[in-house]
């Protein structure tokens, strides 16, 4: 494919709206690429398609031209699927909501197993959301959860249960913490950042070079979407992962390893899966297929859903050693 710069070929802004171009790659900062994929926007009824590209340099996959931030609202409706959560699926959000509490077990686990926190560390999650994960980790282990996200939407409603928690709406750069964070983690937050190298800079400088006080070893985990997986060479441009245009840029383990060192981290370790079952990605990718109204009740798909799960667990069952759809990055200050 023919290289660009500055300027990408086949991408259709939304109703005319104009769409920035990205200048460099986001964790290079290399400024050749080609053409990767064209997309359709997902879980979302308009058929507007965006465009990947991949960076000659470092092989980057990412979004130009990609939707200003604060055109984003559009794509983040009340019937988006993640904010209906286990509502969404009728007489079943029971199980659902079950499931939802093992993914927080296991993101308790791994905080446990990498940073070794207990009663008196302090856990940033960043872009925290509804703050199940934080509300376990404290309640297991005694650590202080200190939550952030641009918006309170996941706590505004019920801001009794989370009277344990140190939630703030506001923006990473502008986090001030009386002392640093002994373990940060980002749970499927970084393929949405405009800036990636800047944040992980951030981050630095608010989380222990050493461990502190209470044991805890100091570490960044991240977990994000694996552009070298099994369910995106399965479903190609149909594959949940890609997620546009909410999705900026798709990792692999060597380009996560890439932006995290040119940020100055020490990448300790990769593990070829994450938290979130990579069953529910392959699942997402066939339902992108077929063209459903994500705003529809997801009740009649739930038959479905498990049959296919259990169908597949086989294949599935071989994510501990090979890539289905989700990585996690384990991470040390240089």
């Amino acid at each position: 494919m023919e290289e660009a710069k500055g300027e990408v070929a086949g991408a259709r802004a939304p109703n005319g709206a104009a769409r920035e171009e990205v200048e460099a790659c986001l964790a290079c900062g290399g400024t050749r690429w080609t053409t990767e994929v064209e997309v359709q926007a997902q879980m979302h009824p308009d058929p507007e398609r965006f465009t990947f590209v991949r960076c000659s340099s470092c092989g980057l996959v990412f979004l130009n031209p990609r939707v200003p931030a604060a055109g984003l609202g559009r794509y983040y409706t009340e019937a988006y699927l993640p904010y209906r959560g286990d509502s969404a699926w009728g007489r079943h959000a029971p199980l659902v909501a079950s499931g939802l509490r093992a993914t927080d077990r296991k993101r308790v686990r791994l905080v446990e197993r990498f940073g070794a926190v207990g009663r008196g560390s302090r856990v940033l999650d960043v872009g925290c959301g509804h703050p199940t994960f934080l509300e376990r980790l404290v309640g297991k282990t005694g650590a202080q959860g200190i939550g952030i996200d641009f918006s309170d939407e996941g706590w505004r409603a019920d801001p009794a249960r989370w009277t344990g928690l140190d939630l703030r709406e506001e923006e990473l750069a502008d986090l001030q913490l009386d002392e640093p964070a002994d373990v940060v983690t980002m749970w499927h937050y970084l393929e949405h950042d405009y800036d990636p190298v800047s944040t992980l800079e951030r981050v630095r400088e608010l989380i222990r070079s050493e461990p502190g006080p209470s044991g805890a070893k100091p570490c960044l985990l991240i977990e994000v979407p694996n552009h070298d997986s099994w369910t995106r060479r399965r479903h190609g441009e149909w594959w949940a992962g890609y997620h546009v245009p909410r999705h900026t840029a798709l990792y692999t383990p060597e380009t996560l390893r890439t932006l995290l060192e040119r940020a100055g981290w020490r990448v300790e370790r990769i593990l070829p899966y994450g938290t979130l079952d990579p069953y529910v990605l392959h699942w997402m990718s066939r339902m992108e297929r077929r063209g459903i109204d994500w705003s529809e009740s997801m009740e009649p798909r739930f038959a479905g859903f498990m049959a296919g799960k259990v169908a597949s667990a086989p294949r599935f069952a071989m994510g501990r050693w090979q890539s289905m759809g989700i990585m996690t990055a384990v991470a040390r200050v240089g």
